[in-house]
Parts: C-alpha cells; sequence; structure tokens
C-alpha cells in the first residue's frame, strides 16, 4: 500500500508542474478564507458584503479548479489567473464594509506580482505590479481613519508591494542566467569554446532540417592537427592548449553562424554545416586549411591539419544524432586517409566525386 501512494505522488509529481502548484495554492488561500468571511457576514446579517465574499471566493474556486485540470499552464493562463486575482481583491477591497477584510485584501495584492514574476514575461509583471500598487494605494485612500494616515498607510503599502517585487525580479533574472549559462557550459567545451558532444545531441536535429529546407546535402568535416603530440612534447602543454585554441579560432572566422563546430576529443575538431553545391564544399575546406597554415601567433609554432570530408544525405532511418555520428565516422575514415598521404591536406570520402578533390 505505501509504495502505492509513492507511485502515485511521484505521478503526481511528474504531471504537476511547479508553476500550477504555486497558483493552485494561492487560489486555495483566496478561496478558502473569503467562504469562511462569507459565512460569518451572513451571519451576522450582512448579507451583501456575505455576498460580495461568497463571489470573490466562488471565482478563486472556479481559478483553482482550471489550474488542478489543466496541470500546466502557459503564460495566457497564468496572466488570466493573476489578473482575475488582482480584480477580485480591489473589488473585495474597495467595497468590504469590514475594515479587517480590506487590510487582508490589501495585504493579498503584495502577493500578486510576486506570482507574476515567477509566471509571466516581463512586460506583464510590469503591468500586474502597476495594478497591484494601484489597487493597494486606492484601498488604503478610502479607509475610515483619519487624511495623514490614510496617505501614510497608502505609501506604506505601495513600498510592501515593490519592495519585494524588486527582490524576486532580480532572483528570477539571476536563476535565468545561471541556468542559461549551465546549459551552454553543457555544450560548450571550456578550452576552445566550441561545442562538445553533447551540442551534437542538441543541434542536430536543427542542422539537418536546415539542410532539408534549402535543398542541401550535409557536409561534415573532421580536422586534426598535425605532429600535435610533438608541439607539447617539444613546447609544453599549455603552448599546445593555446595552438589548440587559435586553431578554434581559424574554425570560428571561417565558419557560419548556424553551422556547428565541436570539439570531438584531444585535438580532433568537427565542422557540420551546408553547402549549396561540391565546389563551395571544396573552397570551404580549402580555406579552412590554408587558414590554419597561415596562423601566425607570436611564441606559437607554425601548425597545419589534415581534414577528413565528407558530403552525403543523412542515412536513412537514423535519428538526427546518429545521422550526423554516421557522417563523421566517414570523416574520420577520410582523415586517416588525409594522414596516410602526408599530412597537410584534405581527403574525401571514397563516394565522393573525384573532380571535387583538389589536393589530390
Amino acid at each position: 500500500m505505501r509504495e502505492l501512494g509513492e507511485r502515485a505522488v511521484a505521478g503526481v509529481g511528474r504531471h504537476i508542474e511547479w508553476r500550477a502548484v504555486t497558483l493552485l495554492a494561492i487560489c486555495l488561500t483566496g478561496s478558502i478564507p473569503l467562504f469562511v468571511v462569507s459565512g460569518f457576514q451572513r451571519s451576522v446579517g450582512a448579507h451583501a458584503d456575505a455576498r460580495l465574499a461568497a463571489l470573490g471566493a466562488s471565482i478563486w474556486g472556479c481559478m483553482a479548479g482550471y489550474v488542478a485540470i489543466r496541470r500546466r499552464l502557459g503564460p495566457r493562463d497564468g496572466a488570466v489567473i493573476i489578473g482575475a486575482a488582482s480584480t477580485i481583491m480591489i473589488i473585495e477591497g474597495l467595497c468590504q464594509e469590514e475594515l479587517t477584510i480590506r487590510w487582508l485584501c490589501a495585504a493579498a495584492l503584495v502577493v500578486v506580482p510576486v506570482a507574476a514574476a515567477m509566471l509571466l514575461r516581463s512586460w506583464a509583471v510590469v503591468v500586474t505590479t502597476a495594478v497591484a500598487v494601484t489597487g493597494v494605494v486606492a484601498i488604503s485612500l478610502t479607509l475610515p481613519t483619519p487624511p495623514l494616515l490614510r496617505v501614510y498607510s497608502a505609501l506604506t503599502m505601495a513600498v510592501m508591494v515593490l519592495a519585494p517585487i524588486t527582490v524576486v525580479t532580480i532572483l528570477v533574472r539571476r536563476m535565468q542566467a545561471a541556468r542559461d549559462l549551465a546549459r551552454t557550459l553543457a555544450v560548450t567545451d571550456p578550452l576552445t569554446g566550441l561545442s562538445n558532444r553533447r551540442g551534437i545531441e542538441a543541434r542536430a536535429g536543427s542542422i539537418l532540417a536546415a539542410a532539408a529546407a534549402a535543398g542541401e546535402r550535409v557536409t561534415v568535416m573532421v580536422l586534426d592537427l598535425d605532429h600535435f603530440k610533438t608541439v607539447n612534447d617539444t613546447h609544453g602543454h599549455a603552448v599546445g592548449d593555446r595552438v589548440l585554441t587559435e586553431v578554434a579560432g581559424a574554425m570560428t572566422r571561417g565558419a557560419r553562424a548556424d553551422d556547428l563546430l565541436v570539439r570531438l576529443g584531444g585535438e580532433e575538431l568537427g565542422w557540420v554545416a551546408h553547402f549549396p553545391g561540391p565546389d563551395e564544399v571544396a573552397r570551404a575546406a580549402e580555406r579552412l586549411l590554408t587558414a590554419v597554415r597561415d596562423l601566425s601567433v607570436p611564441d606559437l609554432p607554425p601548425v597545419t591539419v589534415s581534414i577528413g570530408v565528407v558530403t552525403s544525405e543523412p542515412p536513412p532511418g537514423h535519428s538526427p544524432v546518429d545521422a550526423v555520428l554516421s557522417l563523421l565516422s566517414a570523416a574520420d575514415r577520410a582523415l586517416y586517409e588525409a594522414k596516410r598521404a602526408g599530412r597537410d591536406r584534405i581527403a574525401y570520402a571514397a563516394d565522393r566525386p573525384r573532380e571535387l578533390n583538389p589536393t589530390s
């Protein structure tokens, strides 16, 4: 029985996102007290206030039911619910005779922008905050208290709205920045700034889709630094790392923004792209070969690369990732042909037309 309960809880956790849980808690927190207040006001003969409280409680309850059924909310759902919540609190706060209820409605408006910061886009958070500030000021200025106290209450409540939303907005933005950085680092090689193998998983689908949309075949180049072990042994690994970074920079300068550049491991780098035709493929490979050969950086030894190239339709029946990995394997085999032929040259996969090999 216990195991069954744990599975049920886990199932609920998988299907109800945290935004929905947050809004569900807010809706229930607004609904239940208003139902209690409505019953109390009816018992003491304040029927108008009781009906108003019951109406607000019913709207809160309907929103809670909607959230519970949907389980996953988009920005539009959040905007509608938060807007309705603000409206209910302002109407209740302005129309209720009971002073305690009016204060509670003003206090509840403090929570609304905080919820908006977690659920809505920046412009919607600004609008929601402005509505909440207007609401708490309006409620405070209509309280049956001396004028000076009303003004003081209005200013205090406005600060109570603005202070937490400012803090929460800063925290949310920092969390988003940290999340974006973590995602970038997860698919980026820290030394070269190129993608790592996880980057292939992230970009393979878009690369293949772009090639298909353009009616072009996919081209994969794999390059390896010639005699890189000698560079490390002679000049040290720090210099070797700088050489590798410079070669990666040369690749980046020669590639287009939508191309995928990846460090496959060690001194082996890859370039996944699509070109209009075989001549453009050959020219791109030649430019890369020449760019590395012409690198001239103070305190760094000159280096060359060997490049293996394959241009092909993705293998049928494969996922985008498997298709790119298959093409990388074919380009890698061509790379070793270039090394066996003397290095500092380009070799093309066997299925490539012979006239497109300018180095053979």
